[in-house]
């Protein structure tokens, strides 16, 4: 049976409200969060600068990380941000690990990642999820250069 229009109007718009409101709600305390680097407080080495850049963070062997960001993410949380490369082009894409830590430094979490056609003085985005993390327990992390697969 099809219900006239007026009346399947007034039957969709509160559960629509509903919907918006309830996604409002979930979304408006699990937003990313500007991150932290460990900065060498968690007993992890925390190179100089060779570049003298203000806005970059350098993870050692000549690459630079900012605009961290992390964020909850459904298999744990989605460490995001952008990679400069101060040391050479690559035949092969250079290798990452993204390392999680709470507020005393307990170890949380990490996964590997890597960068395909990653130019020399270029700078590329990059996105790893750290699976089996809570959000709310994540209070910095540590970013660094492995080398390159089969190295």
């Amino acid at each position: 049976m099809i219900l006239p229009t007026t009346r399947r109007r007034h039957n969709i718009v509160p559960h629509t409200g509903l919907l918006v409101l309830m996604v409002a709600f979930l979304l408006g305390g699990s937003g990313s969060a500007r991150a932290m680097h460990e900065s060498g407080s968690c007993g992890l080495s925390s190179p100089e600068d060779p570049f003298g850049r203000k806005d970059f963070i350098d993870i050692g062997q000549q690459f630079l990380v900012r605009n961290v960001r992390i964020a909850p993410h459904s298999d744990g949380v989605a460490v995001a941000g952008e990679i400069y490369n101060g040391l050479q082009g690559f035949f092969t894409p250079p290798l990452f690990k993204a390392r999680i830590f709470d507020s005393d430094c307990t170890y949380l979490g990490a996964n590997n990642f890597s960068i395909d056609k990653f130019k020399l003085g270029t700078s590329r985005p990059f996105r790893v999820i750290v699976p089996r993390v809570d959000f709310a327990d994540v209070a910095t992390y540590h970013i660094e250069y492995l080398g390159w697969p089969g190295n």
